[in-house]
């Protein structure tokens, strides 16, 4: 009989209890989870989220370290674009229907203000209006710059008519 099997027939006959397995915690419905991701160098990422086995159950915290120290980097980008393939999904989902179906809208994508730094609070609003138009409706800068500044001026006007009543 093979050592593997002499294991296996030990703990089907051992009476001793079975070792109790460290759970997740249970993230409570009222709290406000937020997911942590950290890189620690050479190739090591941890990160903190939060999974649950279906809809309606409960969700845990899980602590995970994710070790890259083995991978090229041609399988580093193909592992990236899967996560940069969901956010942009997500982007266009949120577009207008006219946005979202028209082939130049984002078509060539920057990874990095795109979808890593796209979450981040820009620093100037105009700027940040100017860059998401000229990508969501293929246009030029100076072309939605005139757009926003027609709809500054009709905001304007229609802030006096309300005004004046």
């Amino acid at each position: 009989m093979s050592t593997i099997a002499n294991a296996i027939g030990a703990l089907k006959t051992s009476s001793a209890p079975a070792p109790t397995t460290p759970m997740l915690r249970a993230i409570p419905d009222a709290e406000n989870f937020g997911a942590r991701t950290a890189y620690k160098g050479k190739g090591i990422v941890e990160a903190t989220f939060a999974l649950r086995r279906g809809e309606g159950q409960p969700r845990y915290e899980k602590d995970c370290v994710f070790d890259f120290s083995k991978v090229s980097e041609e399988q580093l980008h193909l592992l990236a674009m899967y996560g940069a393939k969901v956010k942009v999904q997500a982007l266009l989902r949120a577009m207008s229907q006219d946005a979202m179906l028209n082939p130049k809208t984002l078509q060539r994508v920057d990874v990095l203000a795109d979808v890593l730094e796209a979450s981040r609070q820009p620093k100037d609003p105009i700027e940040a209006a100017v860059r998401s138009m000229t990508k969501a409706l293929g246009i030029t800068e100076e072309k939605a710059r005139a757009m926003l500044a027609t709809a500054s001026a009709d905001a304007d006007k229609a802030d006096k008519k309300v005004a004046k009543k």
